[in-house]
């Protein structure tokens, strides 16, 4: 009887132990998320005023000039939102990092490869509250990217690479979904226009 009742003991003492490091030390303990997510008690979200972020996702490329490219992207981000109703606008400034999946290799006989490492982008984001939660929106701006071209060999030349900082027009169109006042998930698409040379 002794066992049940000590090992009961431990458990709540462990468990009231795991609660109070939650609120010191932010990334401690088994919540659904971290406790920097919730700014207690606000859980809804603010779509108006400065903010920064970090992000992280998936980015695909395709073009009819070459294969498609798809890998993962890490960035920040920062800008100023203004809200009048439901119309949310401002300016948002972005780098981001895009990692070569596959190597850097030459691609194969008469084949060209592209991909883009570093990314920066300066927008101006236009979107309207679909609920509270939710904000459909456009962006249009400037990037610059640091591209690098892999051309296969060919009869007439052994394979090559050449790599450039392209400054290219954007337009962008996505959904943001915000789970809580400082974690939001999206879907973008885009489009490039030719670098400006």
């Amino acid at each position: 009887m002794r066992f049940p009742l000590l090992s009961a003991a431990a458990l709540s003492v462990l468990f009231a132990g795991a609660a109070q490091a939650q609120t010191f030390l932010p990334l401690t303990g088994f919540a659904a998320l971290p406790s920097f997510a919730w700014d207690e008690p606000m859980i809804s979200p603010r779509w108006e005023g400065s903010y920064a972020r970090i992000s992280s996702g998936f980015q695909v490329t395709s073009s009819k000039h070459m294969r498609t490219s798809a890998g993962p992207t890490f960035g920040l981000e920062a800008g100023t939102m203004r809200r009048e109703g439901n119309f949310v606008y401002g300016i948002v400034g972005a780098i981001d990092y895009a990692p070569a999946i596959g190597g850097y290799g030459y691609p194969g006989f008469g084949n060209t490869a592209y991909t883009r490492d570093f990314a920066g982008a300066f927008q101006v984001k236009t979107g309207v509250l679909v609920t509270p939660d939710v904000l459909l929106y456009t962006k249009v701006g400037m990037s610059a990217a640091n591209e690098s071209w892999r051309y296969g060999a060919t009869p007439f030349s052994a394979p090559f690479s050449q790599s450039e900082i392209a400054v290219r027009p954007e337009a962008r169109a996505g959904v943001e979904w915000a789970v809580t006042d400082k974690i939001t998930l999206s879907l973008e698409a885009g489009i490039l226009g030719r670098p400006i040379r």
